[in-house]
């Protein structure tokens, strides 16, 4: 095992990083090194404490305030509510979130079982940070479809918004009319959100991670969870020419907004388009600011907590803006509250963000897994794209071990069932076996 220097981590920018291991060999594409293809990689030695600058208004002259946010502990910030992003090309079959269950989380904390392991195989290189992302934005004004970029890093647009009337802030959102024969009420901002017409799944038997959040697209299942987009000012939210669209509702078919929660149908996904998972807790003050409080729900929080998808990313050959880029990530849910692609966000403080499988470049097969924080981490080793296959992916949250895992699971593992402690320790230890297809990236204190 070869080991880079603080001195020359410091050449590198990679100040945070106490080993970085690289399978095979370590190539530079587009600014981003690439080492090998692996089934799991863990991060290690998320701790600490800080602050970042949370949105406490957004004026409607294009003023941001904000405000100092503390954070301290294992795994802080990504121990608060987060949310979870899927852009297309994207084919999502289900979902599904697990809290550790207060028993074990009153367990001492486990030492890391790979503080001495040895992998004689693995060198380590410095990955480069990524471009951030944009998007393009379309609405309809006036009855007129618009479109311009957002520029996630802040940059200045390519294409300006076009100028229109500014629309009425909504307060409320708006009502689809009901189909005949059938009644779909408003729900109450005041209490959690059942998508109207859907079934409760029932808890799981057995196990010691409880799961608080299921969805099953061919099932039509959506226990705790809401689906929103970045279609604001259609059927809910808003769009104005200074912050452009906030959140709204997601239709069914994955492709505009809604006046109401619906169901992501068991639909494709094109290239550029977007959709977001929160859980349908409606937003309280815990929450922070909210652009527009109508359509405002908490993300999935806690230090102990297991993300699970099964998914597929296939190759569409669009080479746009964003063309046959598929990525799947998770942020602070305060972003895309109040903006998820602009400055006006806690984004550029460190508040939080996830990249778990997220191809940079169009048409490539390389999926990485990027940590944005105060204290950055990304492995140049990488997961192989799945575009011709559904996989199954877990993220591992685990603030015993102030560690993140990334891992791909057997194609018969069950979602839909509880999840036992040993199964998901079983997870994390399996990163200190000498065997291919793991790799490690260790954050310095």
């Amino acid at each position: 095992m070869k080991f880079i220097t603080p001195a020359t981590l410091a050449a590198t920018g990679l100040v945070s990083a106490l080993t970085q291991q690289c399978t095979g060999t370590a190539l530079n594409e587009g600014g981003n090194w690439f080492c090998g293809a692996v089934q799991q990689i863990l991060y290690e030695g998320f701790t600490g404490s800080g602050t970042y600058k949370a949105v406490s208004e957004m004026t409607n002259d294009g003023r941001c305030i904000q405000e100092d946010v503390p954070y301290s502990g294992p795994l802080a910030p990504l121990d608060e509510d987060l949310s979870v992003h899927a852009r297309g090309p994207f084919n999502l079959k289900e979902f599904a979130v697990y809290s550790l269950g207060s028993e074990n989380k009153k367990r001492d904390n486990a030492p890391s079982p790979h503080a001495h392991a040895r992998r004689h195989r693995h060198r380590h290189f410095h990955e480069q940070r990524k471009k951030k992302r944009a998007e393009w934005v379309t609405a309809t004004i006036d009855g007129k479809v618009v479109s311009w970029e957002n520029s996630y890093s802040g940059d200045v647009p390519s294409t300006q918004a076009p100028t229109a009337p500014d629309p009425p802030a909504v307060t409320e959102p708006a009502e689809q009319p009901p189909e005949p024969g059938t009644s779909e009420p408003k729900p109450d901002v005041s209490k959690k959100v059942n998508i109207p017409g859907k079934t409760k799944t029932k808890p799981p038997a057995g196990g010691d991670w409880q799961r608080t959040a299921y969805y099953n697209a061919e099932q039509q299942v959506a226990d705790n969870v809401v689906f929103l987009g970045n279609y604001g000012g259609d059927g809910s939210g808003i769009f104005d020419n200074t912050w452009g669209n906030s959140l709204s509702y997601l239709n069914a078919d994955g492709n505009g907004g809604s006046g109401s929660p619906k169901v992501l149908k068991d639909v494709y996904i094109p290239s550029n388009r977007e959709f977001a998972i929160f859980s349908a807790d409606r937003c309280d003050e815990s929450c922070g600011y909210s652009r527009v409080p109508e359509v405002a729900y908490k993300g999935f929080s806690g230090a102990n907590k297991v993300f699970l998808f099964h998914f597929k990313m296939p190759l569409d050959g669009d080479r746009g803006f964003n063309g046959d880029m598929p990525a799947l990530w998770a942020l602070n849910a305060r972003i895309p509250r109040t903006l998820q692609y602009g400055d006006c966000s806690c984004w550029t403080t460190g508040c939080g963000e996830v990249d778990i499988y997220e191809v940079l470049a169009s048409g490539d097969t390389k999926c990485k897994s990027t940590f944005h924080l105060e204290k950055g981490a990304g492995s140049s080793d990488y997961f192989v794209r799945p575009v011709d296959k559904f996989i199954k992916v877990a993220t591992v949250f685990d603030g015993r071990t102030s560690s993140v895992a990334v891992k791909e699971l057997p194609s018969d593992f069950d979602l839909s069932s509880g999840l036992s402690d040993t199964t998901v320790r079983g997870w994390v230890d399996s990163f200190a076996l000498d065997k291919e297809g793991s790799s490690l990236y260790q954050l310095s204190a």
